[in-house]
């Protein structure tokens, strides 16, 4: 008989494909993401340290050690086990981040998840536990998800009792009964033949994005259905048109998200507003400043002053242009000391050479206005400077996201990443070191974290001077396509 994880579980009931390939298409199996796996184990670990004398199972839950571990720990009376794990005798198995013993006959079940509150999927986690253990006769008082605790700031060393939040979630859980007959539909499909894939915008991206998304969506065109109708209008055209566009009738058309991105992918024109890019550059004030940050994202907080998943700035690059015409000048500060918080001299060096007048652009507003304003709460001392920056703010998104120009290639979207290589084809982000803020943000977590060799540190620092830099040159050249559009309409 397969065995049924509780992660096997969560997936059956977001998608029965996804989990048939999980156990029996091995050569689909998706990449992990190690860098989550990584954060997960790292709160796991914290977590336990505020239950002093547990034990803790050592075995792979997969492993019949671990459940002779278990039953070992609950006869010996264990305040606390960490990774208790059970498995029924039809083969449904799980291992508890914490078992707590109430020392009355009776166990509560904590699962730890390191997110700041719980999402609806630990629920389905946490009753297919309830469900293990109570099959195998142990008796379930309570269950909880701990999560990070948002209201937490850190002052001075880390206070883990205060780190984490505890939410009963008991009367929330789905009842064993249920939870038998989900497991019973999602073995009766297991036994059977190969589900195929299955295409839906809601079911796909559902808690979180599927990992065999690339299997199932491979045929697929790049600019489709899903990407010119939102959501659930997306499944019903989808339903009954399929995903290519060109299938989908005109008087379907009037539902999709941006007004003419159909009909400009159809007939491969441009799209351009030439009343959108005035407002814009009407908006501007010279001297310009074109401003972009990089920032990691720690789970758990590693500076004073911050709270769990704050955006900490470690980077920026700022390209200068006195007046029309003028030659750019570039300035930027990298963050190069390690286990050190990177947003006082960033501050400091950002004060300095961004000038008191002039537009500071930015490419998607809430992002950089949003630090700023963290960075004025957590660095009064600079609040003014920063909130002035912040009400010189001009977003070059907006005119590319109203569409004020737009080209089919875009593919619907009009991030950087999609509105450059549009409008500025020799410009790539293809051939750099540093792809996305994904990848910059991970490899400077590792060097913020010590966990690189000088030489790493080294590519890395060369590769985010150019990344970042790019990203600031990205919006002096798109602003001059704006300004070269709206001359050609003029003449």
């Amino acid at each position: 008989m397969v065995k049924i994880s509780k992660s096997d579980y969560v997936l059956g009931l977001k998608c029965p494909n996804a989990l048939w390939f999980k156990k029996f298409r091995k050569d689909l199996q998706p990449e992990m993401n190690q860098a989550i796996l990584d954060r997960g184990t790292e709160v796991g670990e914290l977590a336990c340290t505020r239950f002093p004398g547990g034990v803790r199972i050592t075995a792979k839950p997969w492993e019949d050690d671990a459940i002779a571990q278990t039953k070992r720990a609950m006869a010996d009376n264990a305040p606390y086990i960490f990774e208790a794990t059970l498995c029924t005798d039809t083969d449904e198995y799980c291992a508890v981040d914490i078992l707590k013993n109430n020392n009355d006959g009776t166990w509560d079940i904590i699962e730890v998840k390191s997110t700041n509150q719980p999402h609806d999927y630990h629920y389905f986690d946490a009753s297919f536990q309830r469900y293990v253990f109570t099959r195998c006769g142990v008796k379930i008082h309570n269950c909880f998800i701990m999560t990070l605790n948002p209201e937490y700031i850190r002052h001075g060393e880390l206070n883990v009792q205060e780190l984490f939040a505890l939410h009963d979630v008991t009367a929330d859980m789905q009842d064993i009964e249920i939870v038998q007959g989900e497991i019973n539909r999602l073995r009766a499909i297991l036994d059977g033949p190969e589900l195929g894939v299955a295409l839906s915008k809601v079911k796909c991206n559902k808690f979180y994005e599927c990992g065999y998304k690339c299997h199932c969506w491979h045929d697929v065109p790049s600019y489709s259905v899903f990407d010119a109708f939102r959501g659930a209008t997306a499944d019903e055209v989808y339903s009954k048109y399929g995903a290519d566009l060109h299938n989908v009738p005109s008087d379907v058309w009037a539902a999709q998200k941006h007004p003419g991105d159909i009909e400009a992918f159809l007939d491969n024109i441009d799209v351009i507003n030439p009343e959108i890019l005035k407002q814009f550059t009407s908006s501007l004030q010279w001297p310009l400043y074109f401003l972009d940050y990089e920032s990691i994202m720690p789970a758990v907080p590693m500076f004073d002053n911050s709270h769990s998943y704050q955006q900490i700035c470690f980077q920026f690059s700022l390209h200068v242009q006195r007046e029309p015409g003028a030659e750019l000048e570039h300035y930027e500060y990298l963050h190069g000391e390690s286990g050190t918080d990177p947003r006082p001299g960033l501050i400091k060096r950002l004060v300095e050479t961004i000038g008191d007048s002039g537009s500071v652009i930015v490419y998607n507003q809430a992002f950089e206005e949003g630090r700023n304003s963290e960075m004025a709460h957590d660095f009064p001392e600079y609040a003014d400077k920063l909130y002035a920056i912040n009400s010189r703010m001009v977003d070059l998104l907006i005119p590319f996201r109203q569409r004020g120009l737009y080209r089919p290639c875009q593919n619907g979207g009009a991030s950087i990443k999609l509105t450059l290589p549009a409008f500025v084809p020799e410009m790539s982000y293809a051939n750099l070191g540093i792809h996305d803020g994904t990848e910059a943000s991970n490899q400077f977590m590792d060097f913020i974290t010590g966990n690189q060799t000088p030489e790493q540190t080294k590519q890395m620092m060369d590769n985010l001077h150019e990344y970042c830099g790019q990203d600031t040159m990205a919006m002096v050249r798109l602003l001059a396509v704006i300004q070269s559009v709206l001359q050609t309409t003029k003449d």
